[in-house]
């Protein structure tokens, strides 16, 4: 497998363009937007169990998970199409389809209604993440490139502990807390989005077009999926995402059931704890413009989890220093979103093809997402929460050995 360098053919910026921040900071909170559908189904899984559905366990992680079924079966062949129109429209529609959804999705009176509206949602919110992504690549100069990057992968965890945030203190105000408004307020959030991003949000016309993207959606889809240098930040993702959510989507009954911790206090520690990797994707962006290489970034990551995980999961320790070993471990895993991010418009075999690119890096995470929760909730009812380390141990190791071939 050959190691992945940077290619002057596969920068869409050229180096005499300025960064432009404003629109790069209208397509991280596009992304953000993004994520609160993840987050929210988070939230509003005890919620969900109730009046007027009634959802059983299985029924509710269904609910959970639809958003990555559809992005680990259609992140690449979005992002191929993604590309093919102007961003700025795509983010509009987007942003329209997951307020429609949240709409309709709060008066579901049914399971099958439910997730018929979250599997639609699923494909707006994979459609505006890579579009993001793919707007803050070209929106930053070279110099600027990684920084912005990077900061760009914060927007999923800074969303989703944003989410996990506001709704504890909502809890902990003894304010009432129902899955449909939680929808609701999405909808309006995602209209006050899409005011912001037409008002401040130029046109940016498609990258792709018949001269630089020739042949249909699937031949794009083959020529990305056949590079093996893309293969790689995919797999490396898809590992990433394995640990991190298996660990973080199960926070808050970890630190029930190893710390006892109560469940505001457990929400509280959760979105800390969950912050913490924003603040490792933005320090793998400082650390690569002062020419860290990425792998490095990527490859002590991994390795600092593999330390993490057995003293977390193996060792009784005191609360303080349970919790700063969950913070190091989320927190510095951080920064391989941050370089693999980086990574991918270098890699792309083409300028034109920078969006399915990092389509084809997310179907790792989404395929992450679906795996990570499922096989830890599995083992842990098997064994309890010690067996869940031999999981993920094996995996942080195998992510610090893929990362030499970067």
């Amino acid at each position: 497998m050959t190691r992945i360098r940077p290619t002057s053919s596969t920068s869409p910026t050229s180096p005499a363009n300025p960064t432009s921040w404003r629109n790069i900071a209208l397509a991280i909170l596009v992304a953000v937007m993004a994520s609160f559908q993840i987050g929210k189904a988070i939230i509003a899984l005890p919620l969900l169990q109730g009046d007027p559905l009634h959802l059983s366990l299985r029924q509710t992680g269904l609910v959970i998970s639809a958003l990555a079924i559809v992005g680990a079966v259609l992140a690449m062949p979005i992002g191929v199409i993604v590309s093919r129109f102007d961003s700025r429209r795509v983010m509009l529609t987007g942003l329209g389809v997951i307020a429609l959804t949240n709409v309709l999705g709060s008066a579901a009176s049914s399971v099958s209604a439910l997730l018929a509206t979250r599997v639609l949602e699923g494909i707006a919110v994979v459609m505006l993440l890579v579009c993001a992504s793919s707007v803050v690549g070209r929106q930053a100069a070279n110099k600027d490139r990684d920084l912005a990057m990077a900061a760009s992968s914060t927007a999923v965890p800074g969303g989703i502990a944003l989410v996990m945030f506001v709704a504890t203190l909502i809890l902990w105000l003894g304010q009432p807390l129902s899955w449909p408004a939680i929808w609701l307020v999405n909808a309006a959030l995602a209209i006050l989005c899409a005011i912001v991003v037409w008002f401040a949000m130029p046109s940016m016309p498609a990258v792709a077009s018949p001269t630089t993207q020739p042949g249909s959606v699937l031949d794009a889809v083959r020529q990305v999926g056949a590079s093996r240098s893309v293969q790689l930040i995919a797999v490396c993702f898809s590992l990433y995402a394995i640990v991190y959510f298996a660990f973080s989507g199960f926070l808050p009954l970890l630190l029930r059931d190893l710390l006892g911790l109560t469940r505001i206090q457990a929400g509280f520690v959760s979105a800390g704890i969950v912050a913490s990797n924003v603040l490792g994707n933005l320090a793998a962006g400082a650390l690569m413009r002062r020419g860290v290489a990425s792998r490095s970034i990527v490859g002590v990551s991994f390795l600092i989890a593999a330390v993490c995980i057995p003293a977390l999961f193996w060792l009784s320790l005191p609360p303080v220093v349970a919790v700063a070993f969950a913070v190091a471990l989320i927190g510095c895993m951080g920064g391989i979103p941050g370089a693999l991010t980086a990574i991918a418009p270098r890699v792309a075999p083409s300028a034109a093809l920078i969006a399915p690119t990092i389509g084809f890096m997310l179907q790792g995470s989404y395929i992450g997402q679906l795996v990570g929760p499922m096989s830890a909730g599995a083992l842990a009812q098997a064994g309890g929460w010690s067996l869940v380390a031999w999981m993920l141990l094996p995996l942080a190791i195998a992510g610090a050995f893929l990362s030499r071939k970067l």
